[in-house]
């Protein structure tokens, strides 16, 4: 893609904010993000912009608060306070619907906040990032099950010993936060043998080999900034498919440090490619393998997964 093309497709803006719509997870970072909300309502009151406070009682009561307050036209941004699992939540009813999507970094990983530069750890820098109305045009990933059900994200999807990692997160009360994932990992590390997995790229390459693990990304890094696809680019129409192979335990664990410094690519079990879809299935004994994408749960396999050029809209700090 050249640089014409590129300014054509993924246009930058700016969007007066006189009405925004706040999401808040008041679970995000163990009540954080409570604490992060009120600081960056204050900034919104003293820049003039009026703010709905949009809390669900859950999931499904969030995502229908913020369909509502998009549809009603009564809004000119929405900003989520909280994690990645939150952003995700607000990507199933903003993607492409043209409303800048604004990020108050206020969870445990805060990957997108890391992807597009925001301030993380201050929530008052990140509300005049936001009432500031500067936004920028980005690809998003897409999932689809066999039942044709769908869901959006704007970092990694991921599969394989992530996916088993991620499940025993959500199996475990203790520890909070990093230390959790992290304990998860020393306790399927342990057990863990590669995995029988067959990926089509584009319709037209087949992968299929035993696999530690495969990332597909849409941006560079997940988990709290662990970079496990570099060299991706989200606004360039592709995703970057990182496959770990089949490695014993040292080489294995080689593999998992040079993710954290972004070396992973230079790893010998490590291939990449990239493509615009991916048909991921498992393909062992019988057992469910879920697909995992933003820190959450997305669907079991096999599904689709595919990059939708221009499907993001996201507020950021201005070059």
């Amino acid at each position: 893609m050249n640089a014409n093309d590129k300014n054509l497709n993924y246009p930058l803006g700016t969007t007066e904010i006189r009405t925004l719509a706040l999401v808040t997870n008041p679970h995000a970072g163990h009540g954080a993000s409570q604490i992060a909300s009120a600081r960056a309502s204050r900034v919104f009151a003293d820049r003039g912009i009026d703010v709905i406070a949009l809390q669900g009682a859950n999931p499904d009561d969030a995502r229908k608060l913020i369909r509502e307050v998009i549809a009603d036209g009564r809004i000119d941004a929405l900003a989520v306070c909280g994690g990645d699992g939150m952003i995700n939540l607000a990507l199933q009813e903003q993607a492409q619907t043209g409303i800048p999507l604004g990020i108050i970094p206020a969870g445990t990983g805060n990957d997108h906040g890391r992807e597009y530069n925001l301030p993380r750890g201050n929530a008052r820098d990140a509300a005049h990032v936001i009432a500031d109305g500067f936004w920028t045009t980005t690809d998003l990933g897409r999932i689809t099950n066999e039942a044709g059900e769908q869901r959006w994200f704007g970092t990694i999807m991921c599969a394989g010993f992530d996916s088993i990692v991620s499940d025993r997160v959500n199996q475990m009360t203790w520890p909070h936060g990093r230390n959790r994932y992290n304990l998860a990992i020393v306790r399927e590390f342990l057990a863990f043998h590669s995995l029988p997995f067959r990926i089509t790229l584009d319709d037209d390459r087949v992968l299929e080999d035993p696999i530690t693990l495969a990332a597909f990304g849409n941006t560079r890094s997940y988990g709290g900034g662990m970079k496990i696809c570099p060299s991706a680019d989200h606004s360039d129409g592709l995703m970057d498919i990182t496959v770990i192979g089949k490695a014993g335990r040292i080489k294995a664990a080689l593999a998992f440090k040079s993710v954290f410094d972004g070396t992973v690519e230079k790893i010998g079990e490590v291939s990449t490619y990239r493509a615009k879809k991916a048909y991921v299935e498992y393909i062992g004994p019988p057992r469910q393998m879920n697909a995992y994408a933003d820190g959450d749960l997305m669907f079991p396999m096999p599904v689709t997964v595919e990059i939708v050029p221009g499907a993001g809209r996201y507020i950021v700090p201005r070059p």
